[in-house]
């Protein structure tokens, strides 16, 4: 009789050391999952302070880059729009550039070194210089330095860029495109069309992760 309880009891601690190991098991496996949900939100905030930070920059930002501009917006030289997370400055060709030229005029540069004075402030965000045209084809000796709308414009975005990095912002975060003639946000049937396409655009937009 004392050894069928014996041999009772030594199956109930089995059971018992059994039934431990796997409770152990369980907790192991749930600590590891708290980790792992901690871990996700621990992400998840970082991922918000970072945005938050974001809209403030660009907030900021925007309120600047109209009080410098004030003279050139009231003149209609200027717009600047803050739409879907991206800051959007558009000036006219007339301020910027010649017809059919590259190189950015005095009052061009004027008005870009006061862009450039809020931009150098710029940390998470990248900054593309975008030149666009309106749908007049390259004619005449111009054609041999640039044979496209494709050229001309890409050339002004490089042009910009290069002043605003000049200026001071960091060249890290610039970058140039020329669109041409295929994004008109006007009529090019009409002259007042074809000026109002004729623009370049600096867009300030979250960086890439």
């Amino acid at each position: 009789l004392v050894y069928v309880n014996a041999g009772r009891e030594i199956g109930r601690i089995d059971s018992l050391s059994g039934e431990n190991a796997k409770l152990g098991q369980d907790i192991q496996a749930y600590e590891k999952s708290l980790q792992e949900k901690d871990a996700e939100l621990q992400a998840k905030v970082a991922e918000l302070q970072q945005k938050e930070v974001l809209v403030q920059e660009q907030s900021n930002q925007f309120a600047q880059m109209q009080a410098a501009m004030k003279a050139e917006v009231d003149a209609k030289q200027v717009t600047i729009q803050e739409l879907e997370g991206k800051l959007t400055v558009s000036m006219v060709e007339a301020i910027l550039f010649d017809s059919g030229k590259a190189v950015v005029k005095k009052e061009g540069v004027e008005a870009l070194k006061k862009v450039a004075e809020v931009l150098k402030t710029t940390t998470e965000q990248e900054i593309v210089v975008a030149g666009y045209t309106d749908n007049v084809p390259i004619s005449g000796k111009l054609a041999s330095v640039y044979p496209t709308n494709w050229e001309l414009s890409a050339a002004r975005a490089i042009a910009v860029v290069k002043i605003l990095e000049k200026a001071g912002v960091d060249q890290k975060l610039l970058g140039a495109m020329g669109y041409g003639e295929f994004r008109p946000v006007a009529d090019n049937s009409t002259p007042e069309g074809r000026a109002q396409n004729r623009r370049m655009e600096i867009v300030l937009m979250p960086k890439p992760k």
